[in-house]
C-alpha cells in the first residue's frame, strides 16, 4: 500500500527537497511531480516507489516506536461476531483492528476496506473476527528505530509493535508517522 499523493507531499516538505530537487533525484520532471502531488494523475506503482524510497533517504529520525505508538490497542478477538467488530471501529474511529486469540496473541488484523468486501458479498450473521481477517502486517518491538519504520510505509499502512509473547503493545498507522515527522522538523533547529 502506497501512501496517497498528500502524503507524498508532505514528505517531500519534510525531507526538506523542492519538486525540482526531488524530480532530479528520481529522474522525472517537476510538472510530473507536481501532477502526482496534486492528484492529476495516476503514475505507475514503481514511479511512486522510486519517489517514496528517495524520500525516505532524505529523512533521519533518532527516535523509537515506542515515541508514536499508539497504546492501548483496541482488538477484536476471532470469534467475535461482525457486529461487535464493527461497533469497536466505530467507536473507536479507526480503520483496522487487530484480532487476538484466546491467549491475548496477535493473530490477524481486519481492515475497513476488506472488511466493506466481506459484508456486502456474505451473509454477515455467520460473519466473525477470524473469517475476515487479513494477515498480520509487519510486527516491530516499541525500540525500533523510526528509521527503520519508515520503508514499512511504503508498503504497509500500518505496524503493530508487540512485546516477545506476540502480545500487541502498541500500533502505528502511516498517519500518525507523517504527523510525528512534521512536529519533529518543525521543532529541529535550523
Amino acid at each position: 500500500m502506497i501512501p496517497d499523493f498528500s502524503e507524498l507531499k508532505k514528505l517531500r516538505q519534510i525531507a526538506g527537497l523542492t519538486q525540482a530537487e526531488l524530480a532530479k533525484r528520481v529522474g522525472v520532471s517537476q510538472s510530473f511531480i507536481a501532477k502526482i502531488e496534486n492528484g492529476k494523475i495516476d503514475p505507475k506503482f514503481s514511479v511512486i516507489k522510486k519517489i517514496y524510497d528517495e524520500l525516505l533517504l532524505m529523512i533521519n529520525v533518532q527516535d523509537t516506536a515506542e515515541k508514536i505508538m499508539h497504546t492501548p490497542v483496541i482488538v477484536s478477538h476471532e470469534k467475535d461476531d461482525i457486529f461487535s467488530v464493527v461497533n469497536k471501529m466505530e467507536n473507536y474511529n479507526i480503520s483496522q483492528i487487530p484480532v487476538v486469540n484466546n491467549d491475548e496473541k496477535l493473530i490477524g488484523i481486519i481492515y475497513d476496506y476488506v472488511l466493506l468486501r466481506k459484508i456486502i458479498s456474505n451473509n454477515i450473521k455467520k460473519l466473525t473476527a477470524s473469517k475476515v481477517m487479513s494477515p498480520l502486517p509487519p510486527l516491530i518491538q516499541k525500540t525500533e528505530p523510526i528509521n527503520g519504520i519508515l520503508r514499512l510505509f511504503s508498503k504497509y499502512s500500518v505496524v503493530l509493535v508487540i512485546d516477545d509473547k506476540l502480545h500487541p503493545l502498541g500500533i502505528i498507522t502511516r498517519s500518525d508517522l507523517i504527523g510525528f515527522l512534521v512536529k519533529y522538523k518543525l521543532e529541529e533547529p535550523q
